[in-house]
């Protein structure tokens, strides 16, 4: 390399490498003026799941199309990574070279290298041929993404093409062991020297200028997640799916309203968006005409992040009163259509980067971060900004006020009397634990299983197949007070701790081991979040119990119950605590029950709109979530939807009747359990 070509080297390398560390400097700046957090812990497991979700893409791979191109271009990105090394090192010392070097392993790299080269540019050919015919909805066909996949593709050919030329000069001895560059180097033979040196060395400048391009434009385009997504994948939560962490009650701030209330990692999930849009096949308020799409809230975040000041978030100043992280609510004629990537009204306009019927809309089913290749999470922030709301500027949905107040007073969202809680259970002879303690299970009955007449119908099922298998249980009675899961994931996190530590108490004195329970939102948090307060405890959904009493040959089902169903998939026992097995190896046990999935189903299941608190919310904006879903339980042509949470069930029952619909009944899977036994069980 001559004097000047070295010194044009030198003088590209550096400043390249430099333009890179200041844009990282300042995201890196903004991550550390984030809140806390250590995802340090556990090296070993961490690393496994880096393998898994990285390397082997267990969730890319569920779309089988884009799963597989997908691993090609990981895959050869990855092996490419040693060779374009190898280049800079050519820079720096002519007489080197990468295959050479590394002895008899540079042989198996070189023909390691030169298949998945090839096998990236048949990826990024089957990337580009689905953006450009299929166009799925939910992919964003934008320039960034055309010219991320040219820089990818740019790479492969002018390495390709630089070591063909190379062979053709210098006749190496691991020609053999590089197919694609032996092929190149075929088409070029016949070229003069001087051509093959021209072609080499532009190859050779080209190739670096399109890696050092590529890792500088990544930080400013929505695919900066090919550098961030191993350390995002690393840092995921190792906590059980969508487990909120406790709020400092002392704090002088609850909540986040600026960009700086989010934790270092929360604010990694914005850099780390890849914009693939799977957060939004089953989103129901993607799929209602919500103003809440959960790519394009991280996004808005990732944007109002790049545009704050570093010294704004590391002095820890008041937002700017023009420069609101949360602002007003939608403005009415909103116009919502799934075909646009970004929201319709201005957000400027709202004094504000999220607007609060956005934070209001979530249901929390949690698919969004289940369908995330890369573990982004969404609930955790949208909590935080009701927090925020909730417990800094009261500035909530009027009617949860009416679920608070009954949470508080009487210990159920219905501001029933807590007296009547146990009055269900009149006439079935079922023990309290002051009046058993001894008994095996604590049936934590919830709300709805007390108060709901749906609910209490399912409570009775599940009594009756609990004594025709002999099992030892009791329940609480009028011990037994709200978990006020609603009211957590409503931003009300104060009245939420303050029933846990009561219910804690409660359990602890009574000495309780194991619990059992027909509501998926209270096996959610007695199961998930109690630990965070003393309260650990073994806790089964009532359909996982009784499947294994099924299964030992302890409850038998003799009675036909005729049926065709369908069976809807409570987001909060299929996805967040991943049982989709038990409810139908019940179903499948009763004769007469024919059932017929829905598309959406097991972890894919979509949400009914009860969950988040929206249960006790006005629906006001766009279709409503359990019509949505209800039209799907319609299209399998079943007349009866089976569910297994009584929310899911007040939600699709009131769907029949609003859809004029009322032929189709929705039952408890335990309630159909209990009509197929024999006589003498009943």
């Amino acid at each position: 390399m001559k004097p000047l070509e070295l010194g044009l080297f030198w003088l590209f390398v550096l400043g390249a490498v430099g333009f890179f560390a200041y844009t990282v400097r300042k995201r890196i700046g903004a991550l550390l003026a984030g809140r806390t957090d250590n995802r340090f812990d556990r090296p070993g497991e961490r690393l496994k799941r880096v393998f898994l979700d990285a390397f082997i893409q267990r969730r890319m791979v569920r779309d089988h199309y884009a799963g597989f191109y997908h691993l090609l271009i990981f895959w050869g990105f990855c092996a490419l990574a040693l060779r374009s090394l190898g280049l800079v090192m050519e820079g720096l010392f002519p007489a080197f070279h990468m295959t050479e070097a590394m002895g008899r392993f540079g042989l198996v790299y070189q023909t390691t290298k030169d298949i998945f080269e090839v096998l990236v540019i048949v990826g990024i050919g089957l990337a580009m041929g689905r953006r450009a015919l299929a166009k799925p909805w939910r992919v964003e066909n934008s320039i960034d993404a055309w010219g991320t996949l040219s820089f990818i593709g740019g790479l492969m050919v002018t390495d390709i093409l630089a070591d063909g030329a190379f062979i053709v000069m210098n006749h190496p001895a691991w020609a053999s062991w590089a197919p694609a560059s032996n092929a190149m180097a075929g088409a070029l033979t016949g070229m003069s020297a001087g051509d093959l040196i021209v072609l080499y060395k532009s190859m050779w400048w080209a190739h670096l200028v399109l890696l050092f391009g590529f890792l500088n434009f990544l930080p400013y385009s929505k695919h900066f997640h090919v550098l961030t997504s191993l350390f995002n994948l690393y840092f995921q939560s190792l906590e059980p799916t969508n487990n909120l962490k406790p709020m400092d009650l002392e704090a002088e701030h609850f909540g986040a309203n600026r960009i700086q209330d989010f934790t270092w990692k929360q604010m990694l999930d914005f850099y780390t968006c890849t914009e693939c849009g799977r957060c939004l096949e089953a989103c129901p308020t993607t799929m209602t005409g919500k103003p809440l799409r959960p790519k394009n809230f991280g996004n808005d975040l990732r944007n109002y992040l790049y545009d704050t000041p570093l010294a704004d978030m590391a002095q820890d100043k008041p937002v700017p009163e023009g420069r609101k992280l949360i602002g007003g609510p939608v403005p009415e004629g909103s116009v919502w259509d799934l075909k646009q990537d970004h929201s319709p009204w201005n957000a400027e306009q709202l004094g504000g980067a999220i607007s609060t019927d956005t934070i209001w809309a979530c249901t929390t089913c949690g698919y969004c971060e289940w369908a995330c290749p890369l573990h982004i999470t969404f609930v955790d922030k949208l909590v935080e900004m009701r927090r925020n709301l909730t417990l800094e500027e009261s500035d909530f949905p009027a009617e949860a006020q009416v679920a608070f107040k009954g949470m508080e007073r009487q210990g159920n969202p219905w501001n029933f009397a807590q007296a009547d809680r146990a009055k269900w259970s009149e006439g079935l002879e079922v023990p309290t634990v002051a009046e058993k303690p001894d008994a095996e299970y604590l049936f934590w009955v919830g709300c709805a299983g007390s108060y709901d007449a749906a609910g209490q119908r399912v409570s009775k099922s599940l009594v009756k197949l609990l004594k025709a298998a002999d099992v030892s249980f009791a329940i609480l009675g009028t011990e037994e007070s709200c978990t006020c899961e609603s009211a957590r994931r409503l931003g009300n996190e104060y009245l939420f701790q303050s029933a846990t530590e009561a219910n804690v108490g409660v359990l602890k004195g009574h000495g309780v081991k194991k619990i059992i329970t027909n509501c998926p939102h209270c096996l959610n948090t007695l199961k998930n979040e109690y630990p965070d307060f003393g309260g650990h405890f073994e806790v089964i959904h009532g359909t996982e119990l009784v499947s294994e009493l099924v299964a030992k040959g302890k409850i038998k089902f003799e009675e036909t119950v005729q049926a065709d169903l369908t069976y809807h998939d409570p987001c909060y026992l299929s996805r967040y605590n991943g049982q989709v097995d038990a409810p139908r190896a019940i179903l499948d046990a009763i004769p007469g029950i024919k059932l017929t999935e829905m598309e959406k189903h097991g972890e894919a299941t979509q949400c009914c709109g009860a969950g988040g608190g929206r249960m006790w919310l006005e629906e006001k904006l766009g279709s409503r979530v359990n019509h949505a879903r209800f039209e799907q339980a319609l299209e399998t042509q079943a007349t009866t939807v089976a569910v297994a949470c009584p929310f899911c069930n007040v939600m699709m029952n009131n769907a029949a009747g609003e859809t004029g619909h009322e032929t189709v009944h929705t039952q408890d899977v335990l309630e159909l359990a209990a009509k197929a036994l024999k006589p003498a069980e009943v």
